[in-house]
């Protein structure tokens, strides 16, 4: 299955290798002075992670040492296998040098510590590679190219590759990239395949992160009136029922391990995992303002890079231009991500830098974004060199801040004056 177009596949393929190299080479030197927690530390990571030793290693689901006690006196891992999934080839290629160095693995030690690293920055290139080649559609390759590299280093994308690479935000990234630039592909020429990629992409978004299934609606209204939708969208299964059908059943396939978990645990197949927490959302009294602009990890505060894109974003869905993005779907998939995560009895995602729950969201906001850069091209014609400076800065910022982040910073001790405080650490220190 060819994620990236054929044409210049090979420069390409040499951009992905050399992103997911300097990434890599940033992760390890980045977590050096703590190498042996990357992988054991007590959060969301190990949760996501310990599906592969008690697969690979130990053959039982029931070794997992990061769970929930439930009252029928068995444990509960919280977080689902689809980003364990997406790393189990570089899992196992660990394993496989274990084995032939001689280490008695257990699934810790340091080979799978770098072929997680690894694992991350490649999901990431391979994110950046599709999200460029959808760019170039619409775009010059120097927007595309500006617009990316603002993406991995001006947002929080960097810092949840090379500080915290174990969260999901990354892998999540990866598919959305992946499930946009099939929806084009089939939006402008229906097929077969790339049906089939849906279907596919759509299971592990939901089994890496269930929330995000909220994307799932970008296939869905994508370039087709919304009172249309459902009966367009149709005529796709209709036109290629023997894709359809094998799309339904690798779908279903790559679910059921998870469900069949659920049921040993639980008793139930499907399950609200965050619930055996106490954890849930207020419908009522969303945080809408405070993860946009709060002192706790509000997005645009701490990446007012994505102010711009916001901006083209509203522009283009009020006035439909340029015509050839669809840009009321992306902005409704935005929409109820804010406010499902605004929700959240968490509404800052304890542990945030930058506010992490869009992270994901980048590979569709990086269409305004890119719009925002040929306006601003466009419009400073003549002095496009001076575009470098508030870039370079944005970079800059950034990037100290990815490296001076500590936790906590957030909860009752996080304040305004902490924040001005981290602020100015990042330029002086």
């Amino acid at each position: 299955m060819t994620l990236v177009p054929s044409r210049s596949s090979s420069a390409y393929l040499i951009g992905i290798a050399l992103l997911t190299a300097l990434l890599t080479w940033l992760a390890w030197n980045t977590n050096a002075p703590k190498m042996g927690f990357v992988l054991t530390h007590t959060s969301d990571p190990l949760g996501y992670y310990q599906w592969l030793p008690g697969t690979f290693i130990h053959a039982d689901w029931n070794s997992f040492n990061y769970v929930v006690p439930l009252e029928n006196g068995k444990g509960l891992n919280v977080f689902t296998l689809g980003v364990a999934l997406l790393q189990a080839p570089f899992f196992l290629l660990a394993l496989v040098y274990c084995w032939f160095a001689g280490i008695s693995p257990t699934g810790y030690e340091l080979p799978f510590v770098f072929f997680r690293f690894v694992a991350t920055s490649f999901y990431c290139s391979l994110g950046v590679a599709l999200t460029f080649r959808t760019l170039r559609r619409y775009w010059s390759a120097q927007v595309a190219w500006i617009t990316c590299t603002l993406l991995v280093f001006a947002t929080n994308m960097y810092y949840y590759n090379v500080r915290e690479g174990g969260m999901s935000h990354v892998y999540s990234f990866f598919l959305f990239a992946w499930l946009l630039h099939s929806t084009l592909a089939m939006v402008e020429r229906p097929n077969g395949r790339d049906l089939l990629r849906l279907f596919v992409c759509g299971a592990l978004i939901i089994l890496v992160r269930p929330l995000n299934g909220i994307a799932l609606l970008l296939p869905l209204f994508y370039g087709v009136p919304l009172h249309e939708s459902l009966k367009d969208r149709l005529q796709w299964l209709v036109r290629f029922p023997g894709w359809s059908v094998t799309g339904i059943g690798l779908a279903l396939l790559l679910i059921l391990p998870q469900l069949l978990y659920w049921k040993a645990q639980t008793g139930s197949y499907f399950v609200f995992t965050y619930g055996a927490k106490g954890e849930g959302f207020f419908w009522w009294s969303p945080h809408l303002w405070d993860i946009l602009f709060s002192h706790q990890g509000g997005w645009l505060l701490y990446h007012p890079l994505m102010i711009g894109a916001m901006v083209m974003l509203l522009r283009g869905a009020c006035s439909g231009r340029p015509a050839y993005v669809d840009w009321r779907a992306i902005l409704l998939i935005w929409c109820v991500a804010w406010y499902f995560i605004a929700s959240w009895w968490n509404w800052w995602l304890g542990g945030s830098f930058g506010h992490r729950g869009f992270v994901e969201h980048y590979a569709l906001l990086a269409l305004p974004l890119a719009a925002c850069v040929d306006a601003l091209i466009n419009w400073s014609r003549r002095f496009k060199w001076l575009l470098l400076a508030p870039a370079v800065f944005l970079i800059f910022l950034n990037i100290r801040m990815s490296h001076l982040a500590f936790s906590p910073m957030d909860g009752p001790t996080w304040t305004w004056d902490s924040l001005i405080t981290f602020w100015g650490d990042a330029f002086y220190q």
